[in-house]
């Protein structure tokens, strides 16, 4: 046997494979070839140690960002996308309206509802004008800090008057009562609180008519003129 047979059989028995067997013995016998990816065995008797070649690393796929990649890809969903919509019309008709349908719903329930016939604003014969706000302020033109509140046939107005340090919370009661359209509206006093003591002895048994959103009191308070309440003498 060969010496080169010799140690490549010898390399063998050590566990290296043929191909690696082949490779290792190639450095000292020009016929074998070589990889290198076990360590070097120890060289045949005589020869001096010959290390291997350092080895190329394989290259690797391009695993790089590609946005040539990307670009098709969403062209084909995009088209997939649509294949699918011009498929199924109605469905997406549908859904669509639906949608649409809550949106318009919601947009609805965001716009404050008026809760009373009350609310806007009224004018009296003198020209004042009385604004029961949708949030319970009042105003009535003496910038006063004021709201209001109604139950039933009641309204209370509560106000309070800021004299420099002091302060007088003014409790006014009311009663009231629309015309059959709700654009006139009867008023006449009937308590009166000032910081926690009754005056209604200081109230005038007076009964006025505001209109409603109107551009003329004379013209506007003569149709409601005979349709006076009875308690409003």
């Amino acid at each position: 046997m060969s010496k080169a047979l010799s140690y490549h059989d010898d390399l063998i028995e050590q566990g290296y494979s043929e191909e690696e067997a082949i490779e290792h013995t190639q450095r000292y016998f020009p016929d074998f070839s070589l990889d290198g990816r076990k360590p070097d065995p120890a060289p045949p008797p005589g020869f001096e140690f010959i290390p291997s070649k350092e080895k190329d690393f394989e290259k690797q796929p391009d695993s790089s960002f590609n946005i040539d990649k990307i670009l098709f890809r969403t062209g084909v969903m995009f088209d997939n996308a649509k294949l699918t919509i011009k498929e199924n019309k109605k469905v997406v008709y549908s859904i669509a309206g639906i949608v649409a349908a809550l949106l318009v719903v919601y947009l609805v329930l965001q716009i404050p509802a008026s809760t009373h016939p009350i609310e806007g604003s009224w004018t009296k014969s003198d020209g004042q004008v009385f604004t029961f706000n949708m949030d319970g302020s009042f105003e009535d033109g003496t910038n006063n800090d004021a709201n209001w509140k109604i139950e039933g046939d009641r309204l209370t107005i509560t106000s309070t008057i800021v004299n420099g340090d002091d302060s007088i919370e003014i409790i006014q009661t009311i009663k009231q009562e629309f015309s059959d359209d709700e654009n006139a509206m009867w008023l006449k006093w009937i308590g009166l609180e000032i910081d926690g003591d009754d005056a209604t002895s200081e109230v005038e048994n007076t009964c006025i008519l505001v209109i409603k959103d109107t551009n003329s009191y004379s013209e506007d308070a003569g149709k409601y003129i005979s349709k006076k309440p009875s308690w409003c003498e």
